[in-house]
């Protein structure tokens, strides 16, 4: 038995690979450059919001529901799911229908703060952990004609909240207050923390034991 392996399981178990339940490339790019090993199981589930759900509790729910599904098709594997949406006065910005709307939504949250929220779920069999994690964002004020240009670009088309942080979108921001990963769409600050509570990082990443 390993020792740094989590208690009352195998070491095996807990080498292999983490399942990434999405199909997020900005996810895929966070777990790459941590070094962190992954497989890619992406999940087909109604996204579809409930009536009247608040902003967190949908990509909380999202994730959970992915990382379940995902989850009791490989037992005893860690399974890892998150979701992200923006949100502003409470009204849920998902990707953009077609360029109309994308308009519509960089009309609603330019010149102004607008929240991004980020569920994130990791589970093995009925071991799961989930929490959500909020950034503010405050974008620049902008014409129709700067607003129009970067639909143009088709960069906000399959973006939550019609943006990329990442990307052409940063030339519109003003500030951030708290996680620019979460923004990305993988609050890694608290999942790194929890990987670390776990124990996870040792068997996947070769940390030394006191580390």
């Amino acid at each position: 038995m390993n020792p740094d392996s989590p208690p009352g399981k195998p070491a095996a178990i807990a080498q292999l690979p983490l399942i990434l339940a999405s199909g997020s490339p900005r996810r895929r790019h966070w777990l790459e450059a941590m070094r962190i090993p992954f497989e890619l199981q992406i999940p087909q589930v109604d996204e579809s919001p409930f009536l009247d759900e608040e902003p967190g509790d949908l990509v909380l729910r999202l994730a959970e529901l992915k990382a379940e599904v995902v989850s009791s098709r490989n037992p005893d594997r860690w399974v890892m799911a998150a979701d992200t949406t923006v949100a502003v006065d409470h009204h849920t910005l998902n990707k953009p229908k077609n360029v109309e709307d994308a308009v519509r939504m960089l009309t609603l949250i330019q010149g102004r703060a607008h929240q991004v929220h980020t569920g994130f779920c990791l589970q093995r069999n009925d071991s799961v952990h989930s929490f959500v994690d909020t950034a503010q964002v405050i974008f620049r004020p902008l014409t129709e004609a700067q607003i129009r240009w970067y639909v143009g670009t088709r960069e906000p088309m399959d973006k939550a909240g019609a943006y990329a942080i990442q990307g052409i979108g940063a030339l519109f921001i003003e500030s951030v207050q708290g996680s620019f990963a979460t923004v990305m769409g993988l609050p890694v600050e608290r999942m790194g923390a929890l990987f670390s509570q776990l124990g996870l990082l040792k068997p996947w990443m070769g940390f030394p034991a006191d580390a």
